[in-house]
């Protein structure tokens, strides 16, 4: 989401001037653009400027988002702000492409690989996904998740059989290599010390667990049928929502990859969200019903009960897996608390989410046996831990004061 900070009184002069660069070579004629405006505030990982174009045709204004660094180029800057970058400029880049009859994300016209910015439409005065779920009531809620569901579905059926052409794109921008064996390897080397770390805890890990692990990472990094561009990322602060269409943006984790680990975000609580709560179930039926129908049209597979619930619990166990990785050691010595939710509730809800559903469509056993083994010892250590709570907005007689990270 972005935010404006009327305290922020910066000279974007010489960042401008690359800009207005950039926008004639793109469209062929000269450009001036006016100073802009703030919209992220200081200290955030990139700086987002809303531009009025004052001089040549184009666009009453637009967004110039840059890496926020203090090196001197994109190329001197740390490798993970160089590594979003390319991935942002790539996925923007790629959708803006697309011949879809409602865009997934906002134009793209263009960038900057010294200076590392990209430009991006603006898509005018709009709200996110956030605040429907933590201000706003249920049905508004509903329709905006709604929303959301047909978005991803409609993103991952126009990508689908897509991969050469965002290969060849990410190729023009960034001599980097499309792949991400290594960071397969780099997680199923924290699964094996995950895996150690829970038997030391007493919670007895199943013999064919690794099996099924090792079954599962394939599964979900082997091109298949639901292989198709992935936002990676795809929280409620990523989502633009205007309430008559919804958009995604930040694609800085956005790859090619299996599409149902975007489609479960929900089921899975907003596995990588500072705004992580709990949608009922039925709420997550009607998405996954929604993302389904979606999706089906350039994904027949989608349609298959079987091939669908495969492919829902593979993703679904990954998430669970990667918040023990990422969280666990940490929280056994003490709580911590990221945006609205603590980080124990985040495990031990994620926990259930997975073997809820594995057990319902009876896949998964190792795994699903090893996770009931964990969640009883956490339950054991933590009394105290609740699971994550309702989002405000499907909470009865909720006071629906600002919620704040």
């Amino acid at each position: 989401m972005y935010i404006h900070d009327p305290a922020a009184n910066e000279d974007y002069g010489s960042l401008l001037r690359a800009v207005e660069q950039v926008l004639a070579q793109t469209w062929g004629h000269a450009v001036r653009l006016g100073q802009g405006t703030r919209l992220t505030v200081p200290g955030r990982r990139n700086l987002i400027l809303r531009c009025p174009v004052l001089a040549g045709r184009g666009p009453a204004s637009l967004i110039v988002k840059q890496v926020a660094s203090a090196a001197a180029s994109l190329y001197q800057a740390d490798a993970w702000d160089v590594q979003r970058f390319f991935r942002d400029w790539a996925g923007a880049h790629f959708l803006s492409t697309l011949q879809a009859s409602m865009p997934h994300s906002p134009r793209c016209y263009g960038g900057d690989r010294e200076v590392g910015f990209i430009l991006l439409e603006d898509l005018g005065a709009h709200t996110s996904l956030v605040e429907p779920l933590l201000h706003e009531d249920e049905a508004a809620a509903v329709q905006a998740l709604l929303g959301y569901a047909a978005r991803l579905g409609a993103l991952h059926m126009d990508t689908i059989g897509q991969e050469a052409a965002f290969t060849r794109l990410w190729q023009t921008l960034t001599p980097q290599a499309v792949s991400v064996t290594a960071d397969v390897k780099r997680f199923a080397a924290q699964i094996h010390l995950l895996q150690q770390h829970m038997e030391r805890l007493g919670a007895r890990v199943e013999p064919a667990f690794g099996e099924e692990v090792a079954t599962t990472l394939i599964a979900l990094h082997t091109p298949g049928p639901f292989w198709a561009y992935i936002h990676g990322d795809p929280c409620p602060d990523n989502v633009v929502y205007t309430g008559a269409e919804v958009r995604l943006i930040d694609f800085e984790q956005g790859r090619f990859g299996h599409a149902l680990c975007d489609a479960t975000y929900g089921r899975m609580l907003f596995p990588t969200c500072w705004c992580a709560n709990r949608l009922p179930e039925t709420i997550v039926a009607q998405m996954e019903t929604v993302y389904r129908a979606a999706l089906v049209p350039g994904c027949p597979a989608a349609a298959d009960d079987r091939l669908f619930a495969d492919a829902l619990v593979d993703a679904c166990g990954y998430w669970m897996l990667r918040t023990l990785v990422q969280h666990l050691p940490q929280a056994l010595d003490e709580d911590g608390h990221w945006g609205i939710a603590p980080i124990r509730s985040r495990l031990v809800s994620r926990l259930e989410a997975f073997i809820t559903t594995a057990e319902a469509y009876h896949r998964r056993p190792a795994m699903r046996g090893t996770a009931h083994r964990v969640l009883e010892v956490l339950r054991q250590r933590w009394p105290e831990t609740p699971p994550l709570a309702l989002y405000p907005a499907f909470r009865q007689g909720v006071d629906r004061q600002p919620v704040t990270a």
